[in-house]
Parts: structure tokens; C-alpha cells; sequence
């Protein structure tokens, strides 16, 4: 659902959401975890630890791929 909003920033959202469909996507090694970083706030991706687990991880297996 995130992933398909639109280029935009999202205002609202639920982090158990965020996490779980981070966890989904990583799990299934798609780059899309990147997709949605950029449409939360940088200060909730920062201090979310769980969020930021996978990002990273995220942004390390796409630099690989590259």
C-alpha cells in the first residue's frame, strides 16, 4: 500500500506496517525497501532500529547488485 502511493510524502502511517512490510520485502530481496525510505520521514527511518535494519540491508544488496 505504501509503496503505491504516489511520489509523494507520506503524513500519516503505522510503523507495525512499515516494519512488516520492510521485513516482507527484504525477505524476498526486492530494492522496493529503498522506495518507501524516501516516502517517510528521515527522522522516523533514523529512529526506528528495526526500520533501519533493513534499509541498510536494503542499501548494501542494491550497492552490490550495482
Amino acid at each position: 500500500m505504501y509503496l503505491a502511493a504516489t511520489g509523494r510524502r507520506l503524513k500519516e502511517f503505522r510503523l507495525e506496517v512499515l516494519r512488516a512490510g520492510f521485513k516482507l520485502l527484504g525477505e524476498e530481496g526486492l530494492p522496493d525497501i529503498t522506495k518507501v525510505a524516501q516516502k517517510i520521514p528521515e527522522e522516523v527511518l533514523q529512529e526506528d532500529e528495526k526500520l533501519l535494519l533493513w534499509y541498510d540491508q536494503a542499501l548494501t544488496r542494491t550497492e552490490a547488485g550495482a
